[in-house]
């Protein structure tokens, strides 16, 4: 039988090379170390999510880093919000394990009392998502500028003259 002899490498101790090549390499590992911890959301085989994006007619008064649900669960946020034209792109992001069909619907709903919104997402149709969301496919929210409009319609076409006898014969009675 044959007995196989391994070899060690030789290696230079760091303390003879030379300083400046060590520290430039060092610099480069600690500075590329950094850039990936901070970035790594960006990498698009670890981040786990995708990017989508939808038109609106008004935004609503979502902001960036919104929640994005699914059926009431949150599956992911909203990255960006610009004008484009006279519409609103929303983009955001949505786990990988969610599928959103070919004809995805997507709204902006209020959250809060105080107001705080989210953008709620109903997968529809077959295949995948591809491209934005169309205008026909998004609903904004129902908000205080378009109840004020709604009620001043009412109260313009009301009878005041019925309304205060009505008014009257109540305070009568």
């Amino acid at each position: 039988m044959s007995r196989i002899t391994l070899k060690r490498r030789n290696i230079k101790p760091l303390a003879e090379r030379n300083r400046l090549t060590v520290g430039i390499v060092g610099v480069l590992v600690i500075t590329a170390l950094v850039v990936a911890a901070f970035s790594y959301d960006k990498i698009p085989f670890i981040k786990g999510t995708s990017d989508y994006s939808a038109y609106f007619a008004d935004a609503g008064g979502i902001k960036t880093g919104s929640d994005v649900r699914v059926s009431g669960l949150g599956v992911g946020r909203v990255s960006a919000i610009r004008l484009q034209g006279n519409k609103v792109l929303v983009d955001f992001t949505v786990r990988d394990s969610v599928e959103l069909g070919d004809r995805t619907e997507a709204a902006i709903k209020t959250e809060t009392v105080l107001g705080t919104k989210y953008l709620e997402l109903t997968p529809r149709g077959d295949g995948s998502l591809g491209g934005p969301i169309p205008l026909e496919r998004t609903k904004s929210p129902y908000d205080l500028t378009d109840a004020l409009g709604d009620l001043t319609t009412t109260i313009s076409g009301l009878d005041t003259s019925q309304l205060s006898s009505a008014l009257t014969t109540l305070a009568d009675t």
